[in-house]
């Protein structure tokens, strides 16, 4: 018996890729969410009102803590019930890829939240009072030198969350999602499961290249925002300091 089939290996790949652009395209609307509430989340934990700060802690402790599979099933059976039982409507034929696109912006608001808001904290009060004495407003202060220095420093670990965003739309096929994972799904059902190892690992291939492109994209993000502030070049000479 053939361990593994390298022609069977390549002919994975033009089943898969159409569905490219679904994986894409969901991951695209949830990162849309995922950035706006968890900048407003951050926002809702720097301000001073402690119930707020509260609400909004509580609300990113219990995502942070829950499982993503484990949401997706909640919001999937949850919000039907809800809509069924509350407000008699039935939402039943509402597209699955919904479900998913929710449950990813609340995955990742909640971590995303974290990651600007201790970016923000990581810059010096002394920046806003120097922007005042040059006769700017706190809103220009804050758009035009704390932003781009708080989006330098959190660019890294919002690159990581968004990578770990597209590997979790990998678990959409539990609820019933076609996309590259549910395609594999049925593509070895149809030819009786006797090439998974090959679709799996082109699907692995997949993903890979997804993560590296995504990687390198924010890389060269971070690399064009510091050249841009100059914060590139004062790395470089605070590193060569501490090394003499």
């Amino acid at each position: 018996m053939q361990i593994f089939s390298l022609k069977a290996f390549f002919e994975s790949f033009p089943v898969l890729l159409p569905f490219l652009p679904f994986t894409v395209g969901v991951l695209g609307c949830s990162l849309i969410f995922s950035l706006s509430f968890g900048l407003f989340f951050a926002w809702c934990k720097l301000r001073r009102n402690r119930v707020v700060r509260g609400l909004v802690g509580f609300y990113v402790q219990i995502i942070q803590g829950t499982p993503f599979i484990v949401l997706l099933f909640i919001m999937y059976f949850g919000i039907p019930k809800i809509f069924r039982v509350a407000l008699g409507i039935d939402i039943t034929g509402v597209n699955k890829a919904v479900y998913m696109v929710l449950t990813l912006s609340m995955f990742g608001s909640a971590r995303m939240s974290e990651a600007m808001r201790s970016a923000y904290l990581a810059i010096s009060k002394g920046q806003m009072e120097a922007a005042h004495s040059c006769g700017l407003s706190t809103a220009q202060g804050f758009l035009h030198i704390v932003m781009p220095q708080a989006l330098y420093i959190a660019l890294p670990n919002l690159g990581n969350l968004i990578v770990s965003n597209l590997l979790e739309t990998s678990v959409g096929f539990s609820i019933g999602v076609i996309d590259l994972v549910g395609n594999a799904q049925n593509y070895n059902t149809r030819t009786y499961n006797v090439h998974m190892l090959e679709v799996y690992l082109a699907l692995a291939l997949i993903y890979w290249a997804m993560s590296m492109l995504l990687a390198k994209g924010i890389s060269l993000g971070e690399h064009a925002l510091g050249r841009r502030q100059g914060l590139r070049a004062f790395e470089k000479r605070e590193r060569r300091q501490r090394n003499v």
